[in-house]
């Protein structure tokens, strides 16, 4: 039954065309831009689509599409079909409204636009920058996968054992009037086996899915063959695949017709003497002729679980993360292959595809269609079919792709069985699922679905190439190009830098930045001044209580020698005795505290503070940085006692009492000679100081050169200028290290004098405190310190002592008391003389050179000045290599978000992308070549 009508809405799709929400009839085979695919397509709603009436005037994808016009249409009576065959895709935004919402053809036209830009953007790699939508072909090993991926591109693809499936397959196929084949690799990963053992399992973790492959810092993509004839694809695409897996190699010298290894060993042999036995990286396939559906799409190796040899196991493992990465990119919809020859809960990849949580966006495609078991039971496919069980959010497809067959063949093959139903072996129960049956079906489903998910995605993919782009123009700004007056420019920034350096350098400005340096060099020398234990043993007396007394009386005689006596229980007496008996006879600890050794205070400004006895001793506080390490310097010098034994080793036979000058020369030189220490980390200190205040001036002034080899030379030199003056300076620091640890001398003698004083005078005061605690009568007062009292509070404390030394006795180490006050005495004048010298030396030395010698050195280091400077600019120009490469990669990166975002302009404005091209060039500045078509014209580009 023929009749004359208007295009309607088919009742079993959600595509609105040119017609009244409510019309609707059925399809008819040859109107093929409505959508016959059950409820499975989605579009985006009318107002967010940003493509105009008309606007395009690319080829059309197919030949059956017609114009909007009157149409004789043959109308069939279709068997009843199970509605809501497939589970609408989440991302469908309002069914009832048409994403392609003009003519038939312009339906054909927006979808092939629209596939093109996708194919483009994929081919130059942003889909790492952004998230593109992608058609993902995974399954398991032997699961017809790979005669689906030939009818998809329709082509022949090669099915020798194994070449096929060990690394990624990136097809894109478009409409041409020529036919062509370019074939290229996209390197991601470098193959880096461990030495000396076998890979195993264990190694393939989470963390690294696909060991032993490591991830690059940039990816490379290498042209390999472009081909005119078909009947070459299939040799150029498996040395393509060996070329991916031999990563250790050039791929050059697997190019047919050209490279050594293709040219002399066969292919065969090639096939199994490859590095790798899988590979991450990707060959990518671009294929354009007349008849050729517009697809983009991924093929995955299939997964499999018993490799043949054992040591391959962890293969396992890396071919299943594979197709688990890309099933998980969200914006990716899968195609998971089932054979029909095989019960659906085998599929390991559905069940990953399960467990990933992506089946909303799943395509099941039951391959293997001829191969269903004749009159057997045949209801699990049925209820797939039905959406009943294996669910997928984009419903299934069925496909009959026997071997034996080229691929006019195959399309006559799919015809009968599934549309003229002229072979009995497909069973009837099926029938009413035509309209998904046949790799022709399939294509034209994917390619709209396809251009749909992409145009949904469009706004925000421009938004973030556009921010991309931004970021890559901003970094390029950084890393300038060279100057177009180079001798000027180098000139200019070195007399910036001799300017800066010598106003730095100032005593004004230097003395901001020493800060409080000097002071703490001075402060920590004196620090470090010899302290002596002023406590002896002697000064404890004991106690003799006799006993045979009376009872009414007892008598108590102090022995003051270190020998023991004999002691027994104290007689009655008053409590006062009885305190000072138990205090004599047990001198140990006074008011909680041991009393056996107590050195002399730190005071270095000659006097003391004495710590009140009920208080706990106060941690002594650490020099500050850089003196931090010296801090304990000079504690425990010595003893009263060695101080004897010194005295006496160095008395001269028949001069008794007299004390020689060895005594005092010697101990003043050990005093001194830690001095080396503070005096190198000050230098140290000054130097850093100098050196990064200098690296702050070549930068501001260098700051246009910064990348060019001038700067990192400069850098070098002024280093090497430094160590040069630190080495100078060091030399004039150890001869007045040298002059004031060689022996005694000072003619200053007031000074000295008032330093000795000043050091008796704290001495004789501890060194009576001590003595006093230890005979029992300290009364738990603190001492005031000497400086803090008054003339007359000093004349009082004077006169005191001497009554209290009619108690304890004269004191029996009082010289040496006085040798030990002597020594501290010069050390403090010296100690000031030495810091006062090293610093001279610095600040009136060594800064005066550097600000004077400094821009002459660098100008005559540079070789600026000499016959021969012309080449030194060039030379000096140059940039360093890391910087040159990443200004390359920049550019690489800049030229590929150009690239994409003219594409996207040519889809919105229906213009040619070579116009939209220089239009964007011009926009950002960019007159370099850009690369045609997907890759550069160079062999390698990175991004």
């Amino acid at each position: 039954m023929t009749t004359t009508t208007n295009i309607k809405r088919d009742p079993d799709s959600t595509t609105d065309v040119a017609s009244p929400p409510d019309s609707r009839t059925n399809p008819v085979r040859g109107s093929s831009s409505v959508s016959n695919y059950g409820d499975s397509s989605s579009y985006l709603p009318l107002d967010r689509s940003f493509y105009r009436q008309g606007r395009s005037d690319a080829p059309t994808p197919s030949d059956r599409m017609t114009e909007p016009e009157p149409l004789l249409r043959e109308m069939r009576m279709r068997p009843p079909t199970v509605a809501n065959m497939a589970v609408e895709s989440p991302a469908s935004a309002e069914p009832t409204e048409s994403f392609f919402h003009t003519s038939f053809q312009d339906i054909g036209k927006k979808l092939k636009a629209c596939n093109d830009t996708l194919g483009e953007l994929q081919q130059l790699g942003v889909s790492h920058d952004v998230q593109l939508p992608e058609l993902v072909l995974v399954g398991d090993q032997s699961a017809g996968k790979s005669s689906l991926m030939s009818g998809l591109a329709h082509l022949e693809l090669p099915r020798s054992e194994g070449t096929c499936t060990r690394c990624p397959l990136h097809i894109r196929v478009s409409r041409n009037p020529e036919w062509s084949c370019r074939v290229w690799l996209r390197t991601e990963y470098s193959y880096q086996p461990p030495p000396g053992r076998d890979i195993t399992e264990n190694d393939v973790t989470d963390q690294d899915p696909f060991f032993p492959w490591r991830k690059l810092p940039v990816s490379k993509t290498h042209e390999f063959k472009t081909m005119h004839e078909a009947n070459e694809v299939e040799e150029v695409l498996r040395w393509a695949q060996i070329a991916i897996l031999n990563d250790d190699k050039s791929h050059k010298l697997f190019i047919p017709g050209s490279g050594s290894i293709a040219m002399n060993t066969p292919i065969d042999r090639a096939a199994e003497e490859v590095t790798a036995k899988f590979s991450p990286n990707i060959v990518a396939l671009e294929i354009k002729g007349p008849e050729l559906p517009d697809l983009s799409f991924y093929d995955m190796p299939g997964i499999f679980q018993n490799p043949a040899d054992a040591r391959d196991d962890y293969l396992v493992s890396v071919v299943r993360n594979l197709s688990k990465d890309y099933i998980k990119h969200p914006s990716a919809i899968i195609l998971c292959s089932m054979p029909m020859n095989s019960d659906a809960e085998n599929s390991s990849t559905f069940g990953l595809c399960r467990k990933l949580g992506a089946l909303n966006r799943t395509i099941g495609v039951l391959t293997k269609a001829d191969l269903i078991p004749e009159g057997g039971n045949h209801d699990q496919w049925l209820s797939i079919m039905r959406g009943e069980a294996h669910q997928t959010g984009l419903g299934y497809f069925i496909t009959s792709r026997p071997q034996g067959k080229d691929l006019e063949e195959l399309r006559v093959w799919e015809e009968h069985i599934f549309e003229d139903h002229s072979l009995d072996r497909w069973p009837s129960a099926f029938h009413c699922f035509s309209e998904r049956c046949g790799v022709e079906k399939l294509k034209a489903y994917l390619s709209e679905r396809l251009g749909e998910e992409f145009a949904k995605s469009l706004p925000n993919i421009k938004l973030t190439l556009k921010q991309h782009l931004e970021r890559i123009i901003t970094q390029l700004g950084r890393l300038p190009e060279l100057p177009k007056n180079v001798e000027l420019e180098v000139q200019t920034s070195v007399m910036e830098f001799g300017e800066l350096a010598r106003s730095e350098l100032k005593p004004a400005q230097f003395s901001r930045r020493f800060g409080s340096l000097p002071d703490d060099f001075r402060e920590s020398l004196l620090e470090m001044k010899p302290k002596f234990i002023l406590k002896d043993a002697s000064d404890t007396p004991v106690m003799e209580i006799s006993d045979d007394e009376s009872d009414s009386e007892s008598t108590v005689t102090t022995v003051n020698t270190p020998t023991s006596k004999r002691r027994s229980m104290a007689p009655p007496g008053t409590p006062a005795k009885r305190q000072r008996a138990e205090l004599a006879a047990n001198p140990s600890p006074v008011n909680g505290q041991h009393r056996n050794r107590q050195a002399l205070p730190d005071d270095g400004r000659g006097s003391i503070t004495p710590r009140p006895s009920p208080a706990p001793p106060q941690r002594r506080k650490e020099f500050p940085p850089p003196f931090t390490q010296f801090s304990n310097i000079g504690r425990g010098f010595g003893t009263l006692r060695q101080v004897r034994d010194e005295i006496r080793s160095k008395t001269r036979a028949g001069m008794p009492d007299i004390i020689t000058e060895e005594v005092y020369n010697d101990l003043c030189k050990r005093a001194m000679a830690p001095w080396d220490g503070p005096m190198v980390a000050f230098l140290d200190q000054i130097m850093c100081l100098l050196y990064n205040m200098l690296i702050e001036a070549l930068k501001k002034s260098f700051e246009r050169l910064n990348k060019r080899l001038i700067y990192q030379e400069s850098r070098k030199l002024l280093k090497e200028y430094l160590d040069d003056q630190r080495q100078e300076t060091r030399d004039a620091l150890e001869a007045v290290y040298r002059l004031e640890t060689y022996g005694l001398f000072t003619i200053n003698r007031e000074a000295f004098n008032q330093c000795r004083k000043d050091e008796q005078v704290v001495l004789t005061r501890f060194r009576h405190h001590m003595r006093m605690v230890a005979a029992g009568y300290f009364d738990g007062r603190a001492q005031v310190p000497w400086e803090s009292l008054t003339d007359e509070k000093r004349i009082q404390e004077e006169k005191k002592r001497e009554a209290e030394l009619v108690k304890i006795g004269p004191d029996p180490f009082e010289r040496e008391v006085e040798v030990i006050a002597y020594v501290r005495g010069y050390y403090r004048l010296a100690a000031l003389r030495f810091a006062d010298m090293v610093a001279l030396q610095v600040t009136n030395g060594m800064i005066p050179t550097i600000q004077r010698t400094l821009p002459h050195y660098l100008d005559e280091k540079l070789g600026l000045r000499g016959p021969d400077a012309g080449r030194v600019y060039e030379r000096l120009m140059a940039e360093d290599q890391a910087t040159a490469t990443k200004r390359e990669t920049l550019k690489g990166e800049r030229e590929k978000f150009v690239r994409a975002l003219a594409s996207i302009e040519g889809l919105e404005t229906g213009e040619d992308h070579g116009s939209s091209q220089m239009s964007m060039n011009e926009e950002h500045g960019n007159t370099d070549a850009m690369m045609s078509g997907a890759i550069q014209d160079e062999d390698t580009m990175e991004v």
